[in-house]
């Protein structure tokens, strides 16, 4: 990402609606799915500015992973304590006990994601899991995935047919950030007509302090519908998936 995509999500992680709320649905999922003990560790993998990582750490051992000497830097200022500025393949992962590993908006920042999901299915000890986010939709592309250096959007089927394809056993998936999708529709109709979007340098709409009550009330809410149902569409894809353990034997 550009240096200014760290800063401004350093800034707003703890009060905009949409980190607040994403992040309420993901440790959600995570504890309704996936057994932990707290000698067990979850890695945030592509950290950012650590937001997310110290939300999960409320509840969870956490390591924040980046290659970004500034999202290293902002997640000391968080206090985590295990950060390692450092590629995937060089992690020291035989120092810990790793359960689960979060990579939440990051593989559309990165070209060849066949060979990341591949790293992560050979990164992760047998029986482990896995929790992926991506931006759903190409035609929702806007100046947001411009400066936040993305590659590409997804379909749920692409997404979970990446993560198949490279060996996990998929446990769930959905779309999520769906009830606020005919009012992100519009807006991108909008800024595609004005080209107001590219004069925004932060690419994160800054809304009145009520409305951002407003949208993180909505898309919190979310979680509890998430218990009962798949959502068929949404501004973004979640999925969960495991490295079954290796049955083979001689």
């Amino acid at each position: 990402m550009k240096d200014i995509a760290y800063h401004t999500n350093y800034r707003l992680e703890d009060n905009y609606w949409w980190f607040l709320a994403r992040r309420q649905i993901v440790r959600d999922l995570i504890e309704r799915n996936i057994p932990i003990s707290e000698s067990e560790y979850v890695i945030d993998i592509g950290c950012g500015t650590c937001g997310m990582a110290k939300f999960l750490s409320e509840k969870f051992n956490v390591i924040a992973l980046d290659k970004s000497e500034l999202a290293a830097e902002y997640c000391k200022k968080r206090g985590i304590k295990d950060v390692y500025l450092t590629e995937l393949a060089d992690f020291p992962n035989e120092k810990y006990k790793i359960k689960v590993a979060t990579i939440l908006d990051v593989i559309e920042h990165i070209e060849d994601d066949k060979n990341i999901a591949r790293q992560l299915f050979d990164f992760l000890p047998d029986g482990s899991w896995l929790v992926a986010s991506v931006p759903a939709y190409q035609f929702l592309w806007s100046y947001h995935d411009e400066v936040h250096k993305h590659y590409r959007r997804y379909t749920k089927a692409k997404i979970v047919n990446l993560l198949k394809s490279s060996g996990f056993t998929i446990k769930y998936s959905s779309y999520f950030n769906t009830l606020l999708f005919p009012i992100a529709l519009l807006k991108r109709f909008i800024d595609i007509i004005t080209q107001v979007d590219k004069k925004n340098e932060y690419a994160i709409e800054v809304v009145p302090n009520f409305v951002n009550k407003l949208f993180t009330k909505i898309f919190a809410s979310e979680s509890k519908l998430m218990k009962f149902m798949r959502f068929p569409f949404g501004l973004s894809i979640i999925v969960i998936a495991k490295k079954d353990i290796n049955l083979k034997t001689n």
